[in-house]
């Protein structure tokens, strides 16, 4: 058979969009009837319109309200569901309209939705133990509420369009279409709003030594609130299995979806999750096991949200006719609110009784997060055959529009962990809990794929669209408390470790990929990715936050406290892209090609993440630090280790990976490889906070005290800001385990073009032992060490990796990296490392402050450039090696570091050591390698590396490092020594090496 596709890529169709919508076009009109296998089969054609209010509405309680000696809730549900259309399958079906082993004759499956009144759903009530009166001795009583679920669900219309088509030996021989059509433009609405899920004891009686609640047994676990609110949702696709198949027309599998009014998903828990137990003057509960675990709180919310897959099967052969086209097309427009919300006041245990004494606590697992998207998708067209491939054109393409005000998730615990009134020789644990919250305007999974024994002219293309008109994207997650709150703490221990709270904030992000995997040979083909991502205006913004992660009480004494392994995280960004483009083919790949082209352009909007404390202070939130310890007025004795926490917060407007990749025993005829990333940032900042206080703070503007020997580490924690314009890693390689490039030019070609003008500033402060944290009584060891504070500004990053391997000789290569960047926005990082001031360390006990480093990094533009060029035998004069790098900033960079390790002994040892400030600033940074190799005597290829690189705006680091150690006369030793600070400004640098020659 002749193909007609040109030598590595002949001119590819990459019109999907018209092809599928000319394909609905032509088969509207398709009569709904089957008879004999030669008429029309015509599957569900729905069309389904809601205009009324859909309500459903579940007010229900799953208790017991008197406590006996052992009770269960558990395993009960509270649900409420409506939905505004619903097109779904019969029992037992597979599909919406299944062939087999029949001719399909201009099979279709047509659904239409649309939905303009309100739907909504709401769930209410109570799930637990709710006993408001407990009389009487409770001695070894138990109580267990677990596994209960309370959810709401609200659709606007939801719908199967799905097709499959059987047989031994399938004969496409007319289009095939799978369509779904959905307009939403009124209200969806979920909402579960529940007062208790647990346990609420309220002892009564009196202070009668008789009215014991001791060795109780209590247990909260398992537990779900959930709520999801969706306007469209939907599953599509064509699905073909035969022994072998022979596409003679076209087929598509098309969504089209549109939501212009507002979607709220809310869940939560207003009273308590979890276990609370009151009742003054009564006794102290005693020698009691109270857990809370695996509880979980969700709320999600979207506007359009789709599946859509094409996908051929065949045990044999895959022929598809010229001119026909396999398609997955996709379409998505959300311009409604939308919101998430999830929330628990109090999640844990809450003891309210007046004492607390040898209880052991467990408040481990659970989570709160909430999930907001305007458009979702996920799209696929793959033909996988034990033959071959013969001619396949295989398209997948989205188009996703976000004009909505906002997309929001928030996810919020007043209280997570263990609080109690006096607490005495207490074990408790807060572990491995989660507050999360994630925002996408736009999301997309988009795959085109085929493998087989061979494939021969055959193109997979996969083209991205995502534009956001004007939505902004927010997430926020925060916990006020995590760990414990009590009125006095008195040898009990605590640990809190292993907590997340993490936000994410993206206004589009795509996973794109087109590959072609061959067990034999690869001809005539290729394998494209195209994205595109266009950002308006509109701001993104994500902030991880919480006012204390460990301990707060009036006085600790000989309580052992640790806080340890807790990560925060706040990652925003405009735009989002993971493309790859590949063949891979065991014996060879020839006159094929794969190509990436990525284009994202940010026009305005400012992309900003936290991670600290916030005051509400009119007229926005202001950061605070987020203190991580004790917050207490006194502690003495036993000790407090904040150890190996971090944080991170990222905010970057563009960002890009993108891999084009060919590989096999050979590569021959004029096969290529082409890169091309364009990445803009007309307008709009970016812009990232970390604030973290370490150690011991005062309860409001009280100081803490110190006394009896408290002893205080501090260790090992990191906690760091980056922001970005521009961030790309490209990767470009074709690997061949023999000969390379025989019988034709072969180029490999890989460009990146980043351009920005917006500001970037990325800062981190970490105090240690500062705030209302001064100690002037007699205090026990005190240990800051291996702490890393760092703040990264780039303003446009770029990695680009070109390879070429031959296992044996390299014929006739081209290839060429260009990296260009231009900045014209200021650049700040700023770190500060604040260990304690000359006051908070007139401390007794040894002082030691060592290893700890304030790190800050500020550049305009920089750059990774690496070619790498090899051949086990020969590489052959006909091939041509080239970098070519240039950069241009105009904007001011700026980077301060600041660490104050200043301490002062009243008598004993004093070390400080071993602690670093830094600061780089640089204009234009660039690595460029050249490596060209064979072995010897055989000619080598000619080879350019050229880097330019200007920088006209002020560069300028700034250092301040405080190393000052004193005492008073009798201490016992003073140690300074291997501190160091330093302060880098460059206006250009760079790094190049070429080497040429034999291995």
């Amino acid at each position: 058979m002749s193909h007609k596709h040109p030598t590595f890529l002949r001119r590819a169709r990459l019109a999907p969009l018209a092809a599928a919508a000319a394909l609905i076009a032509a088969t509207s009109g398709v009569a709904l009837a089957q008879s004999n296998g030669t008429a029309p089969v015509a599957g569900p054609s729905a069309n389904q319109t809601s205009n009324g209010v859909v309500n459903a509405q579940n007010s229900s309680n799953a208790q017991y309200t008197n406590f006996p000696s052992n009770g269960v809730v558990n395993g009960n549900g509270v649900d409420a569901l409506a939905i505004g259309n619903q097109h779904r399958l019969a029992t037992g079906a597979a599909a919406a309209l299944t062939i087999n082993n029949q001719p399909p004759t201009l099979p279709t499956v047509d659904i239409a939705q649309q939905v303009s009144g309100t739907v909504s759903s709401t769930t209410s009530g109570l799930i637990g133990v709710n006993a408001a009166n407990v009389v009487g001795n409770h001695d070894g009583d138990t109580a267990s509420v677990s596994n209960n679920e309370a959810t709401s669900t609200a659709i606007g219309s939801t719908a199967v369009g799905t097709m499959q088509i059987t047989g031994t030996a399938v004969d496409m021989s007319t289009p095939a279409t799978a369509a779904v059509s959905q307009t939403a433009t009124g209200a969806v609405f979920g909402t579960t709003s529940l007062t208790q899920v647990g346990i609420r004891l309220n002892q009564t009686g009196g202070a009668n030594p008789a009215n014991a609640m001791d060795n109780l047994g209590l247990s909260v676990s398992g537990n779900q609130v959930d709520a999801s609110a969706q306007a469209n949702t939907t599953q599509a696709g064509i699905q073909v299995q035969g022994g072998s198949v022979n596409v003679g027309a076209d087929a598509s599998s098309t969504v089209d979806q549109v939501a212009t009014g507002p979607v709220f998903g809310i869940s939560s828990v207003g009273g308590l999750l979890g276990i609370r137990v009151q009742g003054t003057p009564n006794q102290p509960m005693t020698d009691s096991t109270l857990g809370v675990s695996s509880n979980q709180v969700q709320a999600s919310a979207g506007g359009n949200q789709q599946t859509s897959n094409l996908q051929i099967t065949a045990s044999g052969d895959v022929v598809q006719a010229p001119g026909t086209v396999l398609a997955t097309t996709a379409t998505q427009g959300n311009g409604g609110i939308v919101i998430a919300s999830g929330s628990a006041t109090t999640l844990g245990i809450d003891n309210q009784k007046p004492g607390s004494a040898n209880n052991s606590y467990s408040v481990a697992g659970n989570s709160v997060s909430a999930q907001a998207d305007g458009n979702s998708g996920s799209n696929r067209t793959a033909v996988a055959a034990a033959g071959s491939i013969d001619g396949a054109v295989l398209e997948t393409t989205n188009s996703q529009t976000l004009v909505s005000p906002v997309v929001t998730a928030g996810a919020s615990v007043l209280s997570l962990g263990v609080q109690t009134l006096d607490s005495s020789n207490d074990t408790m644990s807060v572990s491995g809990n989660l507050v999360q919250a994630q925002a996408q305007g736009s999301s997309a999974s988009n795959q085109t794929r085929a493998g087989a024994s061979n494939i021969a002219g055959s193109l997979a293309t996969t083209a991205n669209t995502q534009v956001n008109a004007g939505g902004a994207v927010s997430a926020g997650a925060g916990a006020a408390r995590i760990g414990s709150s009590s009125t006095s703490l008195s040898g009990s221990s605590l640990t809190v470790s292993g907590n997340q709270v993490g936000a994410e904030a993206t206004a589009a992000s795509a996973t794109n990929d087109a590959q072609l995997g061959a067990d034999n040979t690869v001809t005539q083909s290729a394998a494209v990715v195209m994205n595109t991502q266009g950002h308006a205006t509109g701001a993104v913004e994500a902030s991880a936050s919480s006012n204390l992660v460990g301990a707060a009480t009036a006085s600790a004494t000989n309580a052992t406290l640790v806080v340890s392994g807790n990560q925060f995280s706040a990652s925003a960004a405009s735009q989002k892209a993971d493309n790859l483009a590949r063949i891979n083919a065991t014996n060879g790949v020839v006159d094929s090609g794969a190509i990436v082209v990525n284009v994202q352009d940010h026009q305005a909007g400012n992309v900003g993440a936290t991670v600290a404390d916030f005051i509400n202070v009119s007229p926005a939130p202001q950061p605070a630090p987020m203190l991580i310890g004790l917050r207490a007025d006194t502690a003495s004795g036993a000790s407090l280790t904040v150890t190996g926490n971090q944080g991170a917060s990222d905010a970057i407007v563009n960002q890009a990976n993108n891999q084009v990749s060919i590989a096999g025993s050979r590569i021959d005829g004029s096969s290529a490889a082409i890169l091309y990333n364009a990445q803009n940032v007309s307008s709009g900042n970016a812009q990232s906070l970390t604030w973290v206080n370490l150690g011991v703070d005062g309860n409001t503007v009280a100081d803490t005290t110190r006394a009896g020997g408290h002893e205080l580490v501090v260790s090992n924690n990191q906690f760091s800001a980056n922001a970005s314009q521009n961030q790309a890693v490209n990767s470009l390689e074709m690997n061949a385990v023999s000969t390379l490039g025989t019988g034709g030019l072969q180029p490999a070609l890989l460009g990146s073009v980043q351009t920005s003008a917006g500001a970037t500033s990325a800062t981190t402060r970490m105090d240690i032992l500062s705030g209302n944290s001064v100690a002037t009584d007699a205090s026990g060891n005190t240990t800051i060490t291996g702490n890393q504070a760092s703040s990264m500004a780039r303003a446009n990053v770029a990695n680009n990796q070109l390879t070429l391997a031959a296992g044996t000789q390299a014929s006739d290569q081209f290839a060429l990296l260009a990296n260009s960047q231009g900045n014209t926005g200021a650049v700040t990082s700023t770190t500060s490392l604040l260990a304690g001031g000359s006051a908070a360390n007139r401390l007794d006990g040894n002082i030691t402050t060592t290893g700890n480093q304030a790190l800050a990094v500020a550049a305009g533009n920089t750059s990774l450039n690496s070619v790498q060029v090899g051949a086990g035998t020969a590489l052959n004069s006909g091939s041509g090696v080239g970098l070519l790098n240039s950069q241009a900033n105009s904007g001011n960079v700026l980077a301060t570091a600041t660490l104050n390790a200043d301490g002062f002994s009243r008598g004993s040892s004093l070390n400080l050591s071993g602690n670093t400030a830094s600061a780089t600033a640089v204009g234009n940074n660039a690595e460029n390698v050249v490596n060209v190799s064979a072995l010897p005597g055989q000619q080598m290829a000619s080879a350019q590396l050229t880097s330019t690189q200007i920088n006209s705006g002020n560069v300028s680091a700034v250092v301040s490092g405080s190393y000052s150690a004193s005492g008073v006369p009798g201490t016992s030793g003073i140690n300074v020594s291997g501190n160091r600070s330093s302060a880098v400004a460059i206006g250009n640098r760079a790094t190049s090496s070429m080497t040429l020659g034999v291995q």
